[in-house]
């Protein structure tokens, strides 16, 4: 982000308004987020398929699948992430415990669409008070109304969206537009699945392998299935954008 004449004014906190109405620190989050690894998600029927690239450590000894962008919430409830990783935990936890805390209450799985109100208060707050940061993460929340699949989309300012299909992290825009043209009205899970992947592939600027994707699929009153890279590779084998592992450092 280039720096404006008297922008070094307005963005020693996330509490202050440049004259023209911005506010730089929420910005610079959502810059950060630009700087991690595309995440897609995208609603089928009868469920919603999770696929985020993720950066493969720089050390052979690392264990990729120990980097995890897609997380279960509640039963029928899941998310992925794009941004920092670690800011992306906090915020998971703060949904799983009120998720459970709506299921003691009320005895039934908390609405998706309430749960990310909830957290859209929360990230909202963060750019209100000193001492404070923008959560620098971006997150597609998934889940069901009368078996209905349906995704929220919230980023550093607490703003929530509701999609179809969406994508955050790099190269969201392009994404976007890519399955905006590519979605039908009806999909099945495979087809889900493909259009996807095909659609991180559209925000990576190089091939890359299948054990950089982590992939999961979401169904009503079921856990979050994350497939294993062996299942992973196996469908997406003989796509052109598949390569050799490249590895990155980061925690993105």
């Amino acid at each position: 982000m280039e720096m404006q004449p008297g922008q070094m004014a307005y963005d020693r906190a996330s509490t202050v308004f440049s004259p023209d109405g911005r506010l730089f620190q929420v910005e610079y989050a959502l810059q950060a987020i630009q700087m991690g690894g595309t995440a897609v998600a995208v609603t089928y029927d009868g469920g919603i398929v999770f696929v985020a690239f993720r950066n493969l450590p720089v050390s052979s000894l690392a264990e990729a699948g120990s980097i995890e962008k897609s997380f279960a919430i509640d039963a029928g409830l899941g998310c992925v992430t794009a941004g920092l990783i670690a800011d992306s935990r906090v915020l998971v936890e703060f949904l799983r415990v009120e998720a459970q805390r709506h299921r003691l209450t009320y005895g039934e799985a908390g609405p998706y669409t309430l749960l990310a109100h909830a957290l859209g208060t929360l990230l909202q707050q963060y750019t209100q008070f000193g001492g404070t940061r923008p959560f620098a993460v971006s997150l597609l929340l998934g889940g069901f109304i009368g078996g209905v699949p349906g995704l929220v989309e919230l980023d550093p300012s607490g703003a929530t969206i509701g999609w179809k299909a969406y994508a955050i992290g790099r190269n969201r825009r392009a994404v976007a537009d890519y399955l905006e043209e590519k979605v039908p009205e009806h999909l099945t899970e495979e087809a889900a699945f493909k259009l996807a992947v095909q659609a991180v592939a559209e925000g990576s600027p190089t091939p890359f392998a299948a054990e950089a994707l982590d992939v999961a699929i979401l169904e009503p009153e079921a856990e979050l299935r994350r497939l294993a890279p062996t299942e992973v590779a196996r469908r997406v084998q003989g796509l052109p954008f598949i390569g050799a592992p490249e590895r990155r450092s980061g925690g993105r």
